[in-house]
């Protein structure tokens, strides 16, 4: 007579439980928020063709007491900081599906640092549609994460 115990049985139950969908569309729609961000940062760390000079002219015709190359310096430091929040949310956003310990959490505050970050910017200049989307994407999201299916799911492989 063999008896299985209680991880085992724990075991058994968590394999029932299937991934929701939910977890998938969360982490596309996180992607699809992650992106956008992404692309801003490799483009203001490299600068490639015209967009250092572009940078360079805005910058000598707004006669700025800082050098230009400082200026140029430091914002090819923040779209490198920008790329590697925007890697990072990518990587917990698809952790989350897995799912790992803290993940959904992480991916959570990285959604709400975007979203803040975006309306803030929003705020300043005007509403754009980009903008709009990428937030709209991103609290999406974030809510599909923490949908009770999702945090079934999550509870079980624990």
């Amino acid at each position: 007579m063999t008896t299985s115990s209680e991880p085992q049985q724990r075991r058994r139950a968590s394999d029932l439980v299937r991934r929701p969908p939910e977890l998938w569309a969360g982490a596309i729609f996180l992607t699809l928020a992650a992106l956008p961000a992404a692309v801003f940062g490799v483009l203001l760390a490299v600068q490639p063709g015209n967009i250092s000079t572009n940078l360079r002219s805005k910058i000598d015709s707004a006669n700025s007491t800082i050098s230009t190359d400082v200026l140029l310096n430091i914002f090819r430091a923040a779209g490198v900081a920008i790329l590697v929040l925007a890697l990072l949310f990518l990587l917990f956003a698809w952790l989350t599906v897995q799912p790992k310990r803290g993940a959904r959490s992480i991916t959570a505050a990285l959604a709400a640092v975007e979203v803040v970050l975006l309306v803030g910017a929003m705020v300043v200049t005007t509403a754009d549609p980009v903008s709009m989307g990428i937030v709209l994407l991103a609290v999406a999201g974030a809510v599909l994460l923490f949908l009770p299916r999702s945090q079934e799911f999550i509870a079980s492989r624990k």
